[in-house]
């Protein structure tokens, strides 16, 4: 009797090593995601997303000017050049509004949500 149950362990545990093992084998199989790594600001105490040089723009990022001959300041958009100078800007898909789209084609009054700052005292 003591026998059978000495063999019955070990069927059992030949049991459930064999279905941890398949288990290990079938979580291999699937991809796990790989998140990318998000390069902070080497700023002390900041964690805003680095831009250029490893900074972000609050503690010396250059910003892209705009690149057309005039001489003109402000911000390049897209293709180098500022909103004055060519640069197409979406305006809110909702009928009759002649906003700027923010997010997912829409203006802030008509759903655009905006991502707030999550660090402690920042407005």
């Amino acid at each position: 009797k003591m026998k059978e149950e000495e063999e019955d362990l070990a069927v059992l545990i030949y049991k459930t090593s064999k279905t941890a093992k398949a288990r290990e084998a079938a979580a291999a199989a699937v991809p796990k995601k790989v998140a990318r790594k998000r390069r902070e600001c080497s700023a002390d105490g900041c964690t805003n997303n680095s831009q250029q040089g490893g900074v972000c723009k609050r503690h010396g990022a250059k910003v892209k000017r705009c690149s057309s001959d005039s001489g003109c300041t402000n911000q390049a958009l897209k293709g180098g050049v500022c909103f004055k100078h060519g640069a197409k800007v979406k305006i809110c898909s909702s009928e009759g509004c002649a906003n700027y789209a923010q997010k997912g084609g829409v203006c802030f009054r008509h759903g655009a949500k905006l991502k707030r700052c999550s660090s402690e005292g920042c407005t």
